[in-house]
């Protein structure tokens, strides 16, 4: 040995990849022996099982979930419906030889409702080749990885130093390990960081100017858990207003994208390259031809393209953008045709949904150029509460994407202005009909800092009437109008029944001081037209970064019941994206009601995602407080949790890998008490506490009981007034005995604060421990939780869903109601 490094041959690269490949599962599901077994040869040394029909993939399935689902392409919907059910993690790839043009178009139709799978033609790729596209999907790496020893990270997002341990590096990038309790709602998929650094022993051994985060998982050990984040080192040819994600190669899945951008908005922004290489947005709409399908775009203002000229195509959805290249088919008396892209390259380009003001109530922005001088005045032409764009005129102004302006003005429809600071994130040109007075017309996107409140509430207002014209604020409606339409409804809410009583004069004290708070404690949306209400949906904020969507109906017997629904349910989602210190967005509801059950259920599960979104499901069990509990007497003895319970509890949620429940929660140690939620609401006269006891064990406690409280009102299912049970390990013998002990301790605490009812959110093996004191099982209630920056995914889905749903419509019962 001579301390040189060894030249890495063929067979050893073969041989690490045969290391990773091992580690895989795959379940091959395909009616022909032949091609089975040339798969599974294909696919060695995977764990393979291969199967013939989708009735034994059933039952394969039941025993365990595979990394991979290779399947035959034919009747692929209810294939689909059922991987979700039962194997929802799974990577999903449909075969498809080119003659089986009824199934691709099955497919087509499948992934433009939102439904995630990959597909492969077999007619255009051998068996040899399919082992290493499927290492594609799955993200390996093209190079080795190298573990990484002694190696710390940092980088700069959003103006904060973070750190964070290097696990292994490779030519493209590393892994990071990040704590749980990091903000990883700032390095989301997409996210640039600057000045990235490796060191060792306090010596840069890597910098460069930019990465961005690839992918986020979420690693459990046997004693922590923590956050897996791929980096990917930036390439230098990457600006700052965009960071590419992925590329899309797959037909399928190309068309579905064009179908879904298309839907939301039927324009494509088209440069020609050559000659006159300007951007145009022409309106478009996807046109079958033969046996392909063409894109008919309108015909350009500023430039004329032949047969056979190449036009960059560009076009945005939920927050990313996609790029492709395009050939001129035809030139047409009323527009070009358009071949579709062979791929498309994937950007993340904002988190946020911007929207577009209507002309009566304009915005506009005003500041000097902090390279010229020059004064900018522009209407604003979409905005955000973090961000705006305006046009400008490239000739005149220069605006370079990093551009710091400290004195920013926002002009508001009132004439008011606010003063604050802006970053240019992207510019580039840009031509709309807005811009036609503008010798070279530039788009300038721009992020805003230390925006005023009122700034801020004039654009929420806007965005409300933008997103949809029939909703309003319903904070300062009559609470008897909102009742009556809840009445009709019939929502599930035992506490405050419908009848008169003194409990609707607290209901109308509570509606009475939220309305008061301003915005970031509670949101109320009401839908009505011709003055007649006919929805609601409100927001609570229920942990200091947590806000949850409540209190959804939609009045009985009304034709566009699902469509208001739908319009409420994305206007809450949105307006608490808005909330900048947001990062969980909440949505509970009765799994017996259907709709809800049908909606959200099926987007939690398509969009879960290790360590940013959780579904739980519990028993929502009630004990009146006026009526006398079973208890038994000789129960263990129940003591309130000191500052060691405490951190108790977070090492305990960590191991378990529990990173949604601790950080959505508020259940770090210093905050499971709730303390800094309970200033914020104290400050409206509004009480939100929580109080922790413990039965001791020998070396950990045997349960914990977590007693959540609140003003009476502020959820009128009391889902702020709960309390629920920790136990460590459900095998130790006084289990039982120490979740009566602290059950009856729980009723006690809410009986002494003027409970009506002490309420139990309960798991199945706890159930019968709360019956035997006396409480009422009154059913399950789902708890989705999810990450601000899935909103986008969230949206996505809820269009896919809604546009299913509307073929379905016919068959739906008139008189279903809709509440959550």
């Amino acid at each position: 040995m001579d301390g040189r490094p060894a030249k890495r041959s063929e067979r050893d690269s073969q041989q690490e990849v045969a290391v990773v490949s091992h580690e895989q599962s795959v379940l091959i599901v395909h009616p022909d022996p032949e091609l089975r077994a040339g798969l599974a040869e294909a696919l060695a040394p995977r764990k393979i099982v291969a199967v013939s029909s989708r009735d034994d993939a059933t039952r394969t399935l039941a025993q365990g979930v595979p990394d991979i689902i290779l399947a035959d392409a034919v009747g692929a919907r209810k294939f689909i419906l059922a991987l979700e059910r039962l194997a929802p993690q799974a990577l999903r790839v449909f075969l498809c030889p080119g003659a089986q043009a009824e199934a691709m178009q099955e497919l087509v139709e499948v992934a433009s409702e939102g439904h995630e799978f990959h597909t492969m033609d077999l007619t255009a790729a051998s068996l040899e080749n399919l082992s290493r596209s499927l290492g594609a999907l799955l993200r390996q790496r093209s190079s080795r990885r190298m573990p990484a020893v002694g190696l710390e990270a940092s980088f700069v997002v959003d103006d904060s130093l973070l750190r964070a341990v290097c696990l292994d590096l490779s030519n493209e990038g590393c892994q990071l390990k990040v704590l749980v309790d990091a903000p990883i709602e700032r390095m989301t998929p997409g996210t640039r960081l600057t000045d990235f650094r490796l060191e060792q022993g306090g010596r840069t051994v890597l910098r460069t100017g930019g990465a961005f985060v690839r992918h986020v998982g979420l690693e459990r050990s046997a004693d922590d858990a923590f956050f897996r984040v791929g980096i990917q080192i930036e390439r230098p040819s990457a600006t700052i207003g965009y960071v590419e994600m992925a590329t899309l190669d797959d037909r399928i899945r190309i068309l579905a994208v064009l179908r879904r951008a298309l839907r939301q908005r039927d324009t494509l922004q088209c440069t020609l390259m050559q000659g006159v290489r300007v951007q145009e947005e022409l309106h478009a709409q996807l046109v079958p031809h033969g046996e392909h399908v063409l894109m008919r775009c309108a015909l350009p203002r500023n430039w004329e393209a032949a047969l056979g000229d190449v036009v960059h195509v560009v076009f945005d959805l939920s927050g990313k953008s996609y790029r492709g290249w395009s050939a001129v088919v035809a030139v047409e008396q009323g527009g070009l045709l358009l071949s579709l892209p062979r791929s498309l390259s994937l950007y993340h380009r904002r988190n946020h949904m911007r929207f577009k003001t209507a002309a009566e109530a304009p915005f506009g922005i005003s500041f000097a150029s902090p390279l010229t001088g020059q004064q900018i005045d522009c209407p604003v032409l979409d905005l955000h509460t973090s961000g705006v764009a305006f046009l400008f005129d490239g000739a005149r102004d220069v605006l370079p994407a990093g551009l710091l302006v400290d004195d920013f003005t926002l002009v508001l429809p009132d004439g008011r202005r606010a003063r604050c600071s802006a970053e240019v994130r992207d510019s580039s040109p840009f031509n709309t009909p807005e811009g036609q007075e503008l010798t070279r017309p530039f788009r300038a996107g721009v992020r805003l800092r230390n925006v005023p409140a009122d700034a801020r509430q004039a654009i929420l207002d806007a965005f409300v009437k933008a997103r949809c014209a029939n909703a309003r604020d319903g904070r300062f409606e009559s609470f008897q109008n909102i009742w009556a339409l809840i009445r009709s409804v019939g929502l599930f809410h035992p506490d405050y029944p419908f009848e008169d009583g003194p409990h609707t004069q607290i209901l109308e004290d509570t509606h009475r001081t939220l309305a008061s708070s301003g915005e970031g404690i509670a949101k109320i949306f009401l839908y009505a037209q011709d003055n007649q209400l006919l929805g609601h949906a409100s927001g609570l904020r229920t942990h200091s970064r947590t806000w949850m969507l409540q209190h959804l109906a939609v009045r009985r017997a009304f034709q566009r019941g699902e469509r208001i629904s739908r319009e409420l349910s994305e206007l809450s989602v949105d307006y608490a994206e808005s909330l900048e210190d947001v990062n969980y967005l909440r949505i509970c509801w009765r799994v017996e009601n259907r709709w809800p059950e049908r909606v959200f259920g099926w987007i939690a599960r398509s969009m879960h995602l290790e360590g940013l979104t959780q579904l739980r499901r519990f028993h929502y069990m009630r004990l009146p407080t006026t009526q006398l509990g079973k208890t038994r007497a000789d129960l263990p003895r129940v003591r309130r949790a000191g500052p060691e319970d405490l951190r108790w509890l977070e090492s305990h949620l960590r191991k378990r890998g529990e990173v949604v429940r601790l950080l959505a929660d508020d259940l770090l140690a210093p905050e499971a008490e709730l303390s800094t939620l309970a200033a914020r609401y104290a400050l409206h006269g509004l009480h939100r506490r929580r109080t922790l006891f413990v039965v001791e064990g020998e070396n950990e406690p045997v349960a914990m009981a977590l007693a959540n409280e609140a003003s009476p009102g502020l959820s009128w299912a009391e889902m702020t007034t709960f309390f629920s049970l920790v136990v460590p390990d459900p095998t130790h013998p006084r289990v039982s005995e120490a979740r009566q002990a602290l059950v009856a301790q729980c009723v006690q605490h809410y009986r002494e604060h003027g409970k009506l009812s002490a309420l139990g959110l309960v798991g199945d093996d706890e159930v019968a421990d709360l019956q035997a004191a006396g409480f009422h099982d009154h059913g399950l209630v789902a708890e989705w939780t999810f990450h601000r920056s899935t909103a986008r995914t969230w949206h996505t889905l809820m269009a896919a869903l809604f546009e299913r749903l509307q073929g379905r419509a016919a068959r739906r019962s008139p008189h279903e109601d809709i509440a959550a």
